[in-house]
Protein backbone atom coordinates (compact mmCIF):
# COMPACT_ATOMS: atom_id res chain seq x y z
CA UNK A 1 0.00 0.00 0.00
CA UNK A 2 1.42 3.65 -0.89
CA UNK A 3 1.38 6.77 0.76
CA UNK A 4 -1.05 9.22 -0.65
CA UNK A 5 1.07 12.53 -0.95
CA UNK A 6 -1.71 15.10 -1.63
CA UNK A 7 0.79 18.22 -2.08
CA UNK A 8 3.16 18.83 -5.10
CA UNK A 9 6.74 17.48 -3.99
CA UNK A 10 9.11 19.93 -5.24
CA UNK A 11 12.94 18.42 -4.98
CA UNK A 12 15.06 21.32 -6.03
CA UNK A 13 16.21 19.63 -9.19
CA UNK A 14 17.91 16.93 -7.39
CA UNK A 15 17.56 13.17 -8.96
CA UNK A 16 14.90 10.35 -8.71
CA UNK A 17 16.88 7.34 -9.05
CA UNK A 18 15.71 3.74 -9.80
CA UNK A 19 11.93 4.66 -10.24
CA UNK A 20 9.39 2.51 -11.61
CA UNK A 21 6.50 4.68 -13.03
CA UNK A 22 2.56 3.99 -12.36
CA UNK A 23 2.09 0.47 -14.18
CA UNK A 24 -1.38 -0.17 -14.54
CA UNK A 25 -3.35 -3.34 -17.28
CA UNK A 26 -5.37 -1.98 -20.02
CA UNK A 27 -8.23 -2.85 -18.59
CA UNK A 28 -7.27 -0.51 -15.29
CA UNK A 29 -5.86 2.23 -17.42
CA UNK A 30 -8.99 2.36 -19.93
CA UNK A 31 -10.68 3.66 -16.37
CA UNK A 32 -8.08 6.32 -15.41
CA UNK A 33 -9.86 9.90 -15.48
CA UNK A 34 -6.44 11.20 -16.58
CA UNK A 35 -5.01 14.66 -15.25
CA UNK A 36 -3.28 16.82 -17.76
CA UNK A 37 0.77 16.06 -17.37
CA UNK A 38 -0.06 12.63 -16.21
CA UNK A 39 2.06 9.39 -17.43
CA UNK A 40 1.60 5.92 -16.55
CA UNK A 41 2.76 2.28 -18.44
CA UNK A 42 -0.01 0.65 -19.96
CA UNK A 43 1.47 -2.83 -18.52
CA UNK A 44 -0.35 -5.29 -21.08
CA UNK A 45 1.03 -3.71 -24.22
CA UNK A 46 4.39 -2.42 -22.83
CA UNK A 47 3.12 1.35 -23.54
CA UNK A 48 3.84 4.47 -22.09
CA UNK A 49 1.00 6.31 -21.89
CA UNK A 50 0.95 10.71 -21.69
CA UNK A 51 -2.22 12.65 -21.32
CA UNK A 52 -2.45 15.90 -22.93
CA UNK A 53 -5.58 17.21 -21.67
CA UNK A 54 -7.94 15.95 -24.10
CA UNK A 55 -6.46 12.39 -24.92
CA UNK A 56 -4.11 10.17 -23.89
CA UNK A 57 -1.06 9.65 -26.22
CA UNK A 58 1.51 6.67 -26.57
CA UNK A 59 5.35 8.11 -26.38
CA UNK A 60 7.65 6.62 -28.80
CA UNK A 61 5.80 6.25 -31.60
CA UNK A 62 7.45 8.29 -34.61
CA UNK A 63 6.89 7.99 -38.44
CA UNK A 64 9.35 8.91 -41.00
CA UNK A 65 7.96 11.97 -41.77
CA UNK A 66 7.85 13.12 -38.48
CA UNK A 67 11.35 11.81 -38.25
CA UNK A 68 12.54 13.95 -41.28
CA UNK A 69 10.78 17.09 -39.62
CA UNK A 70 13.64 17.69 -37.05
CA UNK A 71 15.83 17.72 -40.27
CA UNK A 72 16.71 20.83 -42.71
CA UNK A 73 19.95 21.45 -44.69
CA UNK A 74 21.89 24.80 -44.33
CA UNK A 75 23.66 26.06 -47.49
CA UNK A 76 25.84 28.49 -46.23
CA UNK A 77 26.73 29.91 -49.63
CA UNK A 78 29.96 29.70 -52.04
CA UNK A 79 30.68 26.67 -54.30
CA UNK A 80 28.28 23.88 -54.91
CA UNK A 81 25.02 23.09 -53.35
CA UNK A 82 23.56 21.10 -50.31
CA UNK A 83 19.92 20.18 -50.03
CA UNK A 84 17.45 17.74 -48.17
CA UNK A 85 14.80 16.27 -49.70
CA UNK A 86 12.30 15.64 -46.45
CA UNK A 87 10.32 13.44 -48.63
CA UNK A 88 12.98 10.77 -48.88
CA UNK A 89 15.36 11.65 -46.36
CA UNK A 90 18.26 11.73 -48.19
CA UNK A 91 21.16 14.66 -47.60
CA UNK A 92 22.57 15.90 -51.69
CA UNK A 93 25.55 17.60 -52.19
CA UNK A 94 26.33 18.89 -55.82
CA UNK A 95 30.06 19.89 -55.98
CA UNK A 96 31.45 23.20 -57.54
CA UNK A 97 31.63 23.74 -61.00
CA UNK A 98 35.24 24.34 -63.22
CA UNK A 99 34.00 27.62 -63.64
CA UNK A 100 33.62 28.36 -60.31
CA UNK A 101 36.52 26.45 -59.04
CA UNK A 102 38.97 28.79 -61.77
CA UNK A 103 36.93 31.63 -60.07
CA UNK A 104 39.33 31.49 -56.80
CA UNK A 105 42.61 31.49 -59.04
CA UNK A 106 44.56 34.27 -60.87
CA UNK A 107 47.61 35.63 -62.67
CA UNK A 108 50.88 37.02 -61.29
CA UNK A 109 54.28 38.08 -61.92
CA UNK A 110 55.46 35.74 -64.93
CA UNK A 111 52.28 33.51 -64.27
CA UNK A 112 49.66 33.25 -67.36
CA UNK A 113 46.35 31.43 -66.24
CA UNK A 114 44.03 30.44 -69.44
CA UNK A 115 40.92 27.66 -69.50
CA UNK A 116 42.49 26.56 -66.68
CA UNK A 117 45.93 25.94 -67.93
CA UNK A 118 48.77 27.85 -65.86
CA UNK A 119 52.30 28.77 -67.61
CA UNK A 120 55.33 30.13 -66.18
CA UNK A 121 57.78 32.82 -68.40
CA UNK A 122 59.86 33.11 -65.15
CA UNK A 123 63.45 33.31 -66.84
CA UNK A 124 66.07 30.66 -65.14
CA UNK A 125 69.35 31.99 -63.20
CA UNK A 126 72.89 30.62 -63.25
CA UNK A 127 74.82 30.22 -60.55
CA UNK A 128 77.30 32.84 -61.56
CA UNK A 129 74.20 35.50 -61.44
CA UNK A 130 73.17 34.73 -58.16
CA UNK A 131 77.00 34.90 -56.40
CA UNK A 132 77.68 38.17 -58.44
CA UNK A 133 75.30 39.62 -55.71
CA UNK A 134 77.39 38.15 -52.71
CA UNK A 135 80.33 38.52 -50.91
CA UNK A 136 82.49 38.40 -48.28
CA UNK A 137 82.98 40.37 -45.10
CA UNK A 138 85.19 40.62 -42.06
CA UNK A 139 86.38 37.61 -40.88
CA UNK A 140 84.53 35.97 -43.79
CA UNK A 141 85.45 34.57 -47.18
CA UNK A 142 83.59 33.13 -50.27
CA UNK A 143 85.25 30.81 -52.64
CA UNK A 144 84.79 31.21 -56.84
CA UNK A 145 82.31 28.16 -56.24
CA UNK A 146 79.73 30.71 -53.56
CA UNK A 147 80.97 28.85 -50.42
CA UNK A 148 81.65 31.08 -47.81
CA UNK A 149 84.45 29.70 -44.76
CA UNK A 150 85.67 31.80 -41.78
CA UNK A 151 88.82 29.92 -41.20
CA UNK A 152 88.30 26.93 -38.76
CA UNK A 153 85.94 24.26 -38.24
CA UNK A 154 82.82 25.28 -36.40
CA UNK A 155 81.11 21.81 -36.63
CA UNK A 156 78.89 20.87 -33.28
CA UNK A 157 81.81 18.88 -32.51
CA UNK A 158 84.68 21.12 -33.19
CA UNK A 159 86.73 22.93 -30.83
CA UNK A 160 86.41 26.77 -31.92
CA UNK A 161 88.79 29.54 -31.11
CA UNK A 162 88.52 33.15 -30.43
CA UNK A 163 90.46 35.88 -29.08
CA UNK A 164 88.54 38.52 -26.33
CA UNK A 165 84.99 38.31 -26.83
CA UNK A 166 82.90 41.61 -25.52
CA UNK A 167 79.26 41.30 -25.37
CA UNK A 168 76.94 43.95 -26.06
CA UNK A 169 73.93 42.52 -24.57
CA UNK A 170 73.28 38.86 -22.59
CA UNK A 171 75.39 36.16 -23.08
CA UNK A 172 73.68 32.76 -23.15
CA UNK A 173 74.78 29.25 -23.06
CA UNK A 174 72.63 26.63 -23.32
CA UNK A 175 74.81 23.65 -22.78
CA UNK A 176 77.58 22.73 -19.98
CA UNK A 177 80.48 25.83 -19.80
CA UNK A 178 83.70 25.07 -18.55
CA UNK A 179 86.04 27.66 -16.82
CA UNK A 180 89.51 26.64 -17.27
CA UNK A 181 91.10 29.51 -15.55
CA UNK A 182 89.41 31.81 -12.68
CA UNK A 183 85.32 33.78 -12.91
CA UNK A 184 85.18 37.20 -11.83
CA UNK A 185 81.86 38.72 -11.47
CA UNK A 186 82.25 42.78 -11.26
CA UNK A 187 78.92 43.49 -11.04
CA UNK A 188 76.87 43.52 -7.60
CA UNK A 189 74.20 40.34 -8.21
CA UNK A 190 75.07 36.86 -9.63
CA UNK A 191 71.70 35.04 -10.83
CA UNK A 192 72.13 30.90 -10.52
CA UNK A 193 68.57 30.15 -12.54
CA UNK A 194 69.20 26.58 -11.73
CA UNK A 195 67.66 23.66 -8.84
CA UNK A 196 70.76 22.78 -8.02
CA UNK A 197 74.49 24.20 -7.53
CA UNK A 198 77.44 21.99 -6.63
CA UNK A 199 80.17 23.70 -4.29
CA UNK A 200 83.22 21.11 -3.42
CA UNK A 201 83.99 22.95 0.28
CA UNK A 202 82.69 25.88 1.06
CA UNK A 203 81.44 29.12 0.17
CA UNK A 204 83.72 32.50 1.10
CA UNK A 205 81.85 36.10 1.40
CA UNK A 206 83.87 38.80 1.76
CA UNK A 207 83.46 41.16 3.54
CA UNK A 208 83.00 44.87 2.10
CA UNK A 209 83.81 47.54 4.84
CA UNK A 210 86.93 46.02 6.39
CA UNK A 211 89.54 44.10 4.74
CA UNK A 212 90.23 40.88 4.59
CA UNK A 213 87.54 39.79 7.09
CA UNK A 214 85.28 36.62 5.15
CA UNK A 215 82.54 34.90 6.44
CA UNK A 216 83.10 31.47 5.24
CA UNK A 217 79.72 29.09 4.69
CA UNK A 218 81.29 25.40 4.69
CA UNK A 219 80.19 22.03 4.98
CA UNK A 220 81.44 19.33 7.14
CA UNK A 221 82.40 16.51 5.16
CA UNK A 222 79.30 14.24 4.34
CA UNK A 223 79.45 10.19 4.76
CA UNK A 224 75.76 9.94 2.72
CA UNK A 225 73.77 12.13 0.67
CA UNK A 226 72.35 15.01 2.73
CA UNK A 227 69.43 17.38 2.19
CA UNK A 228 68.84 20.60 4.72
CA UNK A 229 66.14 22.73 3.32
CA UNK A 230 66.36 26.88 4.37
CA UNK A 231 62.66 27.81 5.51
CA UNK A 232 60.45 30.00 3.12
CA UNK A 233 60.25 33.09 5.21
CA UNK A 234 62.29 36.33 6.09
CA UNK A 235 64.28 36.48 8.74
CA UNK A 236 67.92 35.63 10.28
CA UNK A 237 69.09 32.24 11.04
CA UNK A 238 69.95 31.24 14.73
CA UNK A 239 72.88 29.76 15.34
CA UNK A 240 72.81 26.80 17.84
CA UNK A 241 74.25 29.10 20.94
CA UNK A 242 71.36 31.35 20.16
CA UNK A 243 68.58 28.36 21.11
CA UNK A 244 67.57 28.39 24.61
CA UNK A 245 68.12 24.97 26.20
CA UNK A 246 65.25 22.82 27.51
CA UNK A 247 65.44 24.18 31.09
CA UNK A 248 65.66 27.96 30.23
CA UNK A 249 62.37 27.10 28.07
CA UNK A 250 60.51 25.60 31.25
CA UNK A 251 61.62 28.34 33.39
CA UNK A 252 60.12 31.06 30.70
CA UNK A 253 56.40 29.18 30.56
CA UNK A 254 56.65 28.48 34.03
CA UNK A 255 57.09 32.69 34.63
CA UNK A 256 54.83 33.05 32.70
CA UNK A 257 51.79 30.77 34.16
CA UNK A 258 52.97 30.49 37.76
CA UNK A 259 50.81 32.65 40.01
CA UNK A 260 47.97 33.20 37.48
CA UNK A 261 44.63 32.34 38.40
CA UNK A 262 41.87 32.32 35.93
CA UNK A 263 37.98 31.57 36.66
CA UNK A 264 37.68 28.09 38.15
CA UNK A 265 41.55 27.55 37.83
CA UNK A 266 44.77 28.30 39.05
CA UNK A 267 48.63 27.10 37.94
CA UNK A 268 51.89 27.23 39.80
CA UNK A 269 55.18 26.36 38.69
CA UNK A 270 57.85 23.10 40.90
CA UNK A 271 60.93 25.47 39.53
CA UNK A 272 63.00 22.24 41.24
CA UNK A 273 61.07 19.82 39.26
CA UNK A 274 60.15 22.15 36.58
CA UNK A 275 56.68 20.62 36.64
CA UNK A 276 53.15 23.11 36.49
CA UNK A 277 50.77 22.02 38.76
CA UNK A 278 46.76 22.92 37.58
CA UNK A 279 44.13 23.12 40.07
CA UNK A 280 40.81 22.85 39.24
CA UNK A 281 37.74 24.68 41.47
CA UNK A 282 35.15 22.12 42.40
CA UNK A 283 31.92 23.10 40.65
CA UNK A 284 27.97 22.06 40.48
CA UNK A 285 26.20 21.34 37.35
CA UNK A 286 22.18 22.00 38.04
CA UNK A 287 19.69 21.22 35.21
CA UNK A 288 16.56 22.92 34.77
CA UNK A 289 13.57 23.42 32.49
CA UNK A 290 11.76 20.24 31.17
CA UNK A 291 14.89 18.18 32.88
CA UNK A 292 15.91 18.90 36.64
CA UNK A 293 18.80 17.70 38.39
CA UNK A 294 22.02 18.36 40.08
CA UNK A 295 25.62 16.73 40.51
CA UNK A 296 29.07 18.87 41.87
CA UNK A 297 32.14 17.71 40.20
CA UNK A 298 34.66 17.14 42.69
CA UNK A 299 38.70 17.04 41.28
CA UNK A 300 37.31 16.42 37.60
CA UNK A 301 36.00 13.38 38.86
CA UNK A 302 32.95 10.85 37.68
CA UNK A 303 29.55 12.67 38.36
CA UNK A 304 25.79 10.83 38.68
CA UNK A 305 22.99 12.73 37.76
CA UNK A 306 19.38 12.01 38.92
CA UNK A 307 17.07 14.01 36.46
CA UNK A 308 13.18 13.88 36.18
CA UNK A 309 12.04 14.73 32.88
CA UNK A 310 8.77 15.81 30.99
CA UNK A 311 7.19 13.51 28.92
CA UNK A 312 5.53 14.75 25.33
CA UNK A 313 2.74 16.39 25.12
CA UNK A 314 0.03 15.12 22.02
CA UNK A 315 -2.55 16.65 20.16
CA UNK A 316 -5.04 15.16 18.26
CA UNK A 317 -7.98 16.82 16.12
CA UNK A 318 -9.06 17.07 12.52
CA UNK A 319 -10.26 19.49 9.57
CA UNK A 320 -10.65 21.29 7.55
CA UNK A 321 -14.03 22.79 8.66
CA UNK A 322 -15.45 22.84 5.39
CA UNK A 323 -14.21 21.42 2.31
CA UNK A 324 -11.28 23.08 0.85
CA UNK A 325 -7.07 22.97 0.62
CA UNK A 326 -5.97 24.65 3.66
CA UNK A 327 -6.57 24.78 7.57
CA UNK A 328 -4.97 26.04 10.18
CA UNK A 329 -4.46 23.90 13.87
CA UNK A 330 -4.58 25.34 17.09
CA UNK A 331 -2.63 22.23 19.30
CA UNK A 332 -1.88 24.34 22.38
CA UNK A 333 1.54 22.32 22.88
CA UNK A 334 3.58 26.18 23.44
CA UNK A 335 6.39 24.92 21.09
CA UNK A 336 7.76 25.07 17.40
CA UNK A 337 8.91 21.56 17.99
CA UNK A 338 6.63 19.31 17.00
CA UNK A 339 6.51 16.62 15.20
CA UNK A 340 2.83 16.34 12.66
CA UNK A 341 1.43 13.19 10.88
CA UNK A 342 -1.68 13.34 8.48
CA UNK A 343 -4.25 10.30 8.38
CA UNK A 344 -7.14 9.84 6.06
CA UNK A 345 -9.33 7.09 6.07
CA UNK A 346 -7.03 5.36 8.15
CA UNK A 347 -3.73 5.45 5.71
CA UNK A 348 -0.58 7.99 6.36
CA UNK A 349 -0.67 10.91 3.28
CA UNK A 350 1.40 13.82 2.88
CA UNK A 351 0.34 17.48 2.60
CA UNK A 352 2.43 21.00 2.91
CA UNK A 353 3.25 21.57 6.54
CA UNK A 354 3.84 25.50 8.25
CA UNK A 355 4.51 26.05 11.64
CA UNK A 356 2.77 28.96 12.44
CA UNK A 357 3.98 30.00 15.90
CA UNK A 358 4.00 28.06 19.21
CA UNK A 359 0.23 26.72 19.22
CA UNK A 360 -0.69 26.71 15.50
CA UNK A 361 0.44 24.74 12.63
CA UNK A 362 -1.02 25.33 8.70
CA UNK A 363 -1.58 22.04 6.78
CA UNK A 364 -1.73 22.39 3.12
CA UNK A 365 -3.19 20.45 0.00
CA UNK A 366 -3.12 20.61 -3.91
CA UNK A 367 -6.66 19.45 -4.16
CA UNK A 368 -9.82 20.05 -1.77
CA UNK A 369 -10.38 17.65 0.83
CA UNK A 370 -13.45 17.13 2.51
CA UNK A 371 -14.94 18.44 5.66
CA UNK A 372 -12.86 17.00 8.85
CA UNK A 373 -11.94 14.07 6.35
CA UNK A 374 -8.10 14.62 7.94
CA UNK A 375 -6.91 13.54 10.87
CA UNK A 376 -3.79 15.51 12.59
CA UNK A 377 -1.89 13.85 15.24
CA UNK A 378 0.79 16.43 16.82
CA UNK A 379 3.55 15.40 19.52
CA UNK A 380 5.51 17.64 21.03
CA UNK A 381 9.36 17.11 21.55
CA UNK A 382 9.43 18.64 24.98
CA UNK A 383 12.36 21.15 24.05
Amino acid sequence: MAIDFLHHINLNQNQIKSVVLDNQTKTNYEKITGVKGQVVFQSTDNLFKFYDGTNWITLGELSASDIYAFFSANDAGGDGKFEFDNTTGEFKYTGPSATEVRAHFSEGTGITLKDGEITCDITQYADSDVQAYLSGGTGVTMSASGEFSIGQAVGTTDDVTFDDITAGGDLLVKGAAVIKGNLTVEGTTTTVNQTQVNVENAFVFEGAKVEGTTTTLKVVEPTKNRVVNLPDGDGTIALTADIPSNNAIKDLVGGMVSGNTESGISATYDTTARNLDFDVDDFTVTLTGDVTGSGTVTDLGDVSFATTTVKNKAFNGVGPATKGTDFDVSHGLNTVNVVVMLVKGGQQVMGQIKIKDKDTVSIGFAKDQAADSITVNIISAAV
